[in-house]
């Protein structure tokens, strides 16, 4: 099988440096077997990797962060190429659902499992995501595949902070890995409340749409952790068919200091201000006049109304033995 490793070049600078010399050295002791693209601008690992899938018998590798994956992993939905992934980034959410930590943290075993060809390919499930405007048209830069984790509300405004930490410091360690914590904090003190309902495919006795019109958030999840940490979906599989979902209710800054501690570390399943469920479609409505912001796999989009639908099995992923 031959082997395309897509590398986002604006990756942390370190782990790029080792999966730079462990390249080499697997390269060398397997010629001609695989190729390698370092990313020029944005969108190029997407290009890269459609235009690749043309192939037969070919691995795509993302390696960087969820934004590379996110990437890589829009342009071989519902194909048949198979995507593996090597975490270079920062937070890498999306690798602490798939992947065990001796293969997270260290990009020189990913290398050498691949190139050994020691891991197997499964399907996976993707989010589709689309976002309308107020006319009820279709937002194409608002639509994608999710491969992890969807959401609006707070933690948008969060990731939007924390993304503007980290540019300002590109070079900052520290900044890197205490940005979303410390904007979490930081945003937890402003406005907490976004006008939004959402209706659901859901059978735990509830009503299929929320009687509530105002949130802190809503998470919606195919994998368990993001936000660098972060874990709404506890119990989350990438491959049973399912959404799962997260909804926070708008509370005083006290209680949400308190559930921001549970919310961190999954445990906030249970409590009466988090409406936590099922399902294999979403919609999400803004009740207000402004449009909502949220994200995919890090990336931010907006609309007056978006959608979700679970689609199982539409990516192919490499799972490390």
């Amino acid at each position: 099988m031959k082997k395309l490793f897509i590398v986002n070049s604006r990756a942390e600078p370190n782990a790029l440096a080792r999966f730079k010399d462990i390249y080499l050295k697997c390269s060398y002791e397997h010629p001609e077997e695989s190729n390698i693209i370092f990313t020029e601008y944005g969108g190029h690992a997407g290009e890269a990797a459609r235009y690749a899938t043309a192939e037969k018998d070919i691995l795509i590798i993302a390696c960087g962060g969820d934004g590379t994956i996110h990437e890589v992993g829009n342009a071989l939905a519902e194909s048949d190429t198979p995507l593996a992934l090597i975490p270079l980034g920062t937070g890498n959410d999306f690798t602490r659902t798939v992947m065990d930590d001796r293969h997270r943290t260290d990009c020189g075993v990913c290398i050498e499992d691949i190139f050994n060809e020691r891991f197997t390919v499964r399907d996976m499930d993707l989010i589709r995501v689309i976002s309308y405007n107020k006319k009820a048209e279709k937002i194409d830069a608002g639509s994608a595949w999710c491969l992890n984790v969807a959401s609006i509300g707070l933690d948008t405004e969060v990731q939007l902070r924390a993304k503007s930490k980290v540019l300002a410091h590109p070079n900052s360690g520290l900044v890197r890995s205490t940005a979303y914590v410390t904007s979490a904090l930081g945003c937890i003190f402003g406005d907490r409340k976004f006008d939004f309902k959402f209706k659901a495919l859901r059978g735990d006795g509830k009503p299929n749409e929320s009687e509530n019109k105002g949130f802190t958030l809503i998470a919606v999840c195919n994998g368990s952790y993001y936000g660098d940490g972060f874990c709404p979906a506890p119990g989350a599989k990438i491959d049973d068919g399912l959404m799962n979902c997260c909804a926070i209710d708008a509370v005083s800054l006290p209680r949400s200091l308190y559930l921001l501690s549970k919310y961190k570390k999954g445990r906030h399943e249970g409590y009466k201000e988090i409406d936590t469920f099922v399902t294999t479609e979403l919609t999400v409505e803004a009740t207000g006049t402004r449009d909502l912001n949220g994200n995919y796999d890090g990336e931010d989009f907006s609309g007056h109304k978006v959608t979700f639908e679970c689609v199982p099995g539409a990516l192919k992923l490499a799972h490390y033995i």
